[in-house]
């Protein structure tokens, strides 16, 4: 290895760790440097030379370095999360892997990495959302704290803080998931606008207007929804976790419909972020997005699909 690309590896693994380390250290903006933990390191080894092996050094380099600056609880939450993300995405471009891929697959991966390590740090299930709940509590009790230290009234009484903390729990394996989703998402966008139209040979995202879901989704939402209704609290719990998620991706389609017609339209680039911005903040918006993408399937609203032989039959007799 030349020592330009020793130099490159250490900026890059310090650059990570750095990222990381300031989700803990830096309030607000600290959570959004957290996500692009992975973006250094994809950056310097992807579509390079060796690149497994750069992969690998730069992980074990920024797990050392979170480490020794913040100890070993913080060592193991790099590992199975941001580490092993950074190694699995790294593995797939190299592969040539489109995004939805990528994205599946890391989640999946990051999520049960996860669980695994928590329910063996707490000892059980059971304990894991017991803790959970109580840090939660604990959490929206300082919150609470910090208003009144404002002059501010927070106006939520004892019950609430803990009916709000029980839903939390209960949507807790969905929010995961949409949060490990998105952070993968932001930094393969990073790496794409960085540096990977130059190093990658194939089109990553490819047109995201005519983006859509495999069709087979559709039934994994309405198995869900039915599912609601089942009397057994455990099983509706996990029903309201996956219709969630499942909604979630078909508000990304509902997002690439908007963004066809937004183009067509020739919509000024920071008028459709504004947009987009406001559709994911504002709920009952939200919802209606989700509600394209799902007809979608059948309205195709963008005309992707050819027109079957019985609509043409069809046409001819009129």
């Amino acid at each position: 290895m030349t020592l330009k690309a020793v130099v490159g590896l250490i900026r890059a693994s310090a650059l990570s760790a750095a990222l990381f380390l300031a989700g803990g250290a830096i309030p607000f903006a600290g959570a959004v440097l957290l996500l692009l933990t992975p973006a250094p390191i994809i950056g310097h080894a992807v579509g390079r030379p060796a690149a497994a092996w750069r992969t690998i050094a730069a992980i074990v380099l920024t797990a050392t370095a979170v480490g020794l600056a913040a100890g070993p609880f913080a060592l193991m939450a790099y590992t199975v999360s941001f580490g092993l993300a950074t190694a699995i995405i790294c593995y797939m471009l190299e592969r040539q892997m489109r995004f939805e891929a990528i994205v599946a697959v890391t989640t999946g991966a990051v999520l049960a990495a996860g669980s695994i390590t928590l329910v063996i740090a707490t000892g059980s299930p059971v304990a894991l959302v017991a803790t959970f709940r109580d840090g939660l509590s604990a959490a929206l009790a300082r919150t609470d704290e910090i208003y009144k230290l404002m002059g501010i009234s927070p106006g939520a009484e004892t019950d609430s803080h803990a009916k709000l903390a029980d839903m939390i729990v209960q949507l807790g394996p969905a929010l995961a998931g949409i949060a490990a989703a998105s952070t993968v998402l932001v930094n393969l966008a990073v790496f794409w606008r960085w540096v990977g139209k130059k190093r990658l040979s194939y089109n990553l995202f490819g047109d995201l207007a005519r983006w859509s879901t495999p069709e087979w989704l559709i039934w994994v939402l309405i198995a869900a929804g039915f599912a609601l209704f089942v009397p057994a609290e455990p099983a509706r719990t996990v029903a309201l976790d996956v219709f969630i998620g499942v909604a979630t991706i078909y508000f990304c389609q509902g997002l690439a419909v908007m963004a066809f017609y937004l183009k067509m339209l020739s919509t000024p680039a920071p008028w459709r972020g504004v947009i987009y911005f406001i559709a994911g903040i504002q709920p009952v918006l939200a919802a209606l997005v989700s509600a394209v993408g799902v007809f979608d399937l059948w309205v195709d609203f963008r005309r992707l699909r050819p027109p079957s032989p019985e609509a043409d039959g069809f046409s001819d007799l009129m």
